[in-house]
C-alpha cells in the first residue's frame, strides 16, 4: 500500500485527504480482504443523499461511465462512494482471474455495510453500476427494495446468457476464441470465461418484479457488449417507475465525449423527477 497520511481504525483505513477532495478508505471483508474506496461529498450535510456507484469488469472506479455518474449525482447534491471492486484493474485485494458476479455483489454489500455504521449515511439511498455492477446493484436493489429509492444501471448485464448470446453474435471469432481458451489477456490481466458461466445463474428479468427503486436504464445504440434490445426487454419488464435512456455513440464504454454528455444529461434529468 503506497506510504499516505492513514489513521488506523477497528476495521478500516481512512487517509487525511484535503478538503475538497475525495476521502480514501481501506476496508476488509469478512475473509480480510482489502476493498479501496472513495467518498466525495459533503458528509457532514443535514440533508442526507447517498449514492453508491460500482464498475464493470476489468476496470475500476476511474472508468469514464463511473465518473461521469459520478458527477451527475455529485451535482445533484449526493455524497457518492465509489470503490474498486475485488478482482479488477484497480487498489482491491485480488486477481481478474477470480472475477466473479457474486464476488461484485459481495463487495457491495460489503461497501453498504461499512458505509452503515458512517455518519453520512441514509436510507433510502441510490445505487448505480456499469455493466457487471449494473447487474450487481440490480440484484441488490431487487434484494433490499425499501432500502433503495434510485437505481441506474448503465449498459447492464441482464443475465449471463443474453451476454453470452450477444457477444457470439456480436463478436463471434472473440468469443469462441475466448469460451475454448478459458480466458483472454486484458492488458496485465487475464479475463476468464468463467464469469459468463457463473453469471447464467443471473437473469434481471427474473428479479425485476421485486424491484421498488425508481430506475433509469440507460443502453447505447452501438453497444455490441450488451445488446439494446435486451436491456429494453428488462425496461419493459419493470414494474416500477421507470426511464429509458438510449445513447447515440460511444459503445459500451462511453468513448466518446458526446456519449458521457448525453450519460450525464439523462442522470441529471432523470435525479430531477
Amino acid at each position: 500500500m503506497k506510504k499516505l497520511c492513514v489513521v488506523l481504525l477497528v476495521l478500516f483505513l481512512a487517509s487525511c485527504g484535503k478538503d475538497g477532495q475525495p476521502r480514501e478508505v481501506w476496508i476488509e471483508n469478512a475473509q480480510k480482504e482489502t476493498i479501496y474506496l472513495q467518498i466525495e461529498g459533503n458528509e457532514n450535510a443535514d440533508n442526507k443523499k447517498l449514492a453508491v456507484i460500482q464498475h464493470g469488469l476489468a476496470s475500476n472506479m476511474e472508468h469514464p461511465a463511473v465518473q461521469t455518474v459520478k458527477k451527475a449525482f455529485r451535482d445533484k447534491g449526493y455524497t457518492v462512494i465509489t470503490f474498486d471492486s475485488r478482482y479488477s484493474l484497480g487498489k482491491s485485494d485480488g486477481d481478474v482471474i477470480n472475477v466473479r458476479l457474486s464476488a461484485f455483489e459481495d463487495d457491495l454489500k460489503t461497501v453498504i455495510g461499512w458505509a452503515q455504521n458512517q455518519s453520512f449515511y441514509s436510507e433510502p439511498f441510490a445505487l448505480a453500476g456499469h455493466s457487471l455492477g449494473g447487474a450487481s446493484v440490480l440484484q441488490y436493489a431487487a434484494e433490499n427494495p425499501s432500502a433503495v429509492d434510485y437505481a441506474v444501471p448503465v449498459t447492464p448485464v441482464v443475465s449471463g446468457k443474453r451476454w453470452e448470446e450477444s457477444c457470439m453474435a456480436n463478436m463471434p471469432d472473440f468469443c469462441r476464441n475466448w469460451k475454448r481458451n478459458g480466458h483472454y489477456d486484458y492488458r496485465a490481466a487475464v479475463i476468464p470465461y468463467e464469469v459468463v458461466e457463473q453469471a447464467k445463474n443471473y437473469d434481471s428479468l427474473r428479479l425485476a418484479k421485486d424491484i421498488r427503486a425508481k430506475v433509469l436504464l440507460v443502453t447505447a445504440e452501438d453497444d455490441n457488449v450488451i445488446e439494446p434490445k435486451d436491456v429494453k426487454e428488462l425496461y419493459d419488464a419493470l414494474q416500477t417507475k421507470k426511464s429509458l435512456g438510449v445513447i447515440s455513440d460511444g459503445g459500451h464504454n462511453f468513448t466518446t465525449e458526446q456519449s458521457r454528455r448525453q450519460l450525464y444529461d439523462l442522470v441529471t434529468d432523470f435525479l430531477s423527477k
